[in-house]
């Protein structure tokens, strides 16, 4: 009998085929590796990947509404066993994390393990972990999830079902983002931004991009401004975080600002881009950007791009984050 699968998945057309697949054909591996960067929907995918596993409706998988469904749903379902979500991976943590998995089931014949942030095992906890890939238990599938596998012992990755997950496509996240209110300046902008990167944009998203607003135009206005317009602002806005986090080393001050940098190297390069007559990301303020383009120089462009990324190495160390960013924008003038 054919089964209808709803997961509300975009993107990833293959790897969904495959787990259908072997859920249809109750063809379960001992061990997954599931890995690509951040923000590709593996966990969402996991999860339908589970439901539909122990779902006892046989037309439709995840019904949503059979016991099993629920429990899921609601977290109680106690053959699902998950570790790295909440809690590190240390080693104590594998050790009595592979303790549960080894006990009896206690509603279905099948137990599920999964391991988030796999990618931070640490050599202990990776031995722990190894042992029970070697041998493991009866009628129990172990999922790691993982963005990167560069760091994984090879010992762990040779034992898994290897399922690579890649940022989405264009039309793939356009087709998702027709789920969304938003205008096609600010999706063709989030699309850009989040590099198909369905998480990513999530949270761009989250609060209709009045942040990410509020965050441009700060921008907009330091990069439209004078010298004194940019060092007055800089006065109020580090006296502001002062206040709000006194107890704040130079360095924790600096990452709190880490935000508006990245928006910052974004805004640099759209003014680039527009200079050379080239397509720019954030195309909620093209008109803005190209008004910019005609205040700059291309070389200037070009170098403050450049010593950007030592400007983010500098954040991390007792130097003042106030100065960087005056140096900034000194060096813009």
């Amino acid at each position: 009998m054919s089964q209808e699968y709803q997961w509300p998945i975009y993107g990833h057309k293959n790897q969904l085929k495959f787990l259908q697949e072997t859920v249809s054909q109750h063809k379960l591996a001992n061990t997954y590796l599931f890995y690509g960067p951040a923000g590709l929907g593996k966990k969402t995918i996991v999860d339908y990947f589970i439901k539909s596993i122990f779902c006892l409706d046989n037309k439709i998988k995840p019904c949503g509404q059979c016991d099993n469904c629920r429990m899921i749903s609601k977290g109680i379902f106690l053959d699902i066993h998950k570790v790295g979500d909440r809690e590190d991976l240390g080693v104590d943590n594998i050790r009595e994390f592979l303790h549960k998995i080894s006990m009896s089931n206690f509603r279905s014949t099948h137990k599920i393990a999964v391991i988030y942030g796999t990618e931070t095992i640490n050599l202990f906890s990776a031995n722990a972990l190894l042992k029970t890939l070697e041998e493991p238990t009866i009628n129990t599938t172990i999922i790691l999830i993982a963005d990167t596998i560069v760091n994984l012992p090879a010992t762990i990755i040779s034992r898994a079902q290897l399922i690579k997950f890649q940022p989405l496509k264009r039309g793939d996240m356009l087709a998702w983002l027709k789920n969304y209110d938003f205008s096609d300046q600010e999706k063709e902008t989030i699309i850009n931004l989040s590099f198909g990167r369905p998480g990513v944009a999530l949270r761009l998203m989250g609060d209709k991009m009045e942040n990410f607003k509020k965050s441009s135009n700060f921008i907009l206005k330091m990069l439209s401004g004078g010298t004194f317009y940019y060092m007055q602002t800089l006065d109020k806005w580090f006296e502001v975080l002062k206040k709000e986090y006194p107890g704040y080393k130079l360095s924790e001050l600096g990452n709190l600002t880490k935000e508006y940098l990245d928006l910052f190297e974004v805004f640099l390069r759209d003014i680039l881009w527009a200079k050379l007559e080239r397509p720019i990301i954030n195309q909620m303020y093209d008109k803005e950007i190209n008004s910019l383009a005609t205040k700059f120089n291309k070389q200037s462009l070009i170098d403050n791009l450049l010593s950007l990324n030592k400007t983010k190495e500098k954040l991390n160390y007792n130097i003042s984050p106030q100065l960087l960013w005056e140096n900034l924008f000194l060096n813009m003038e």
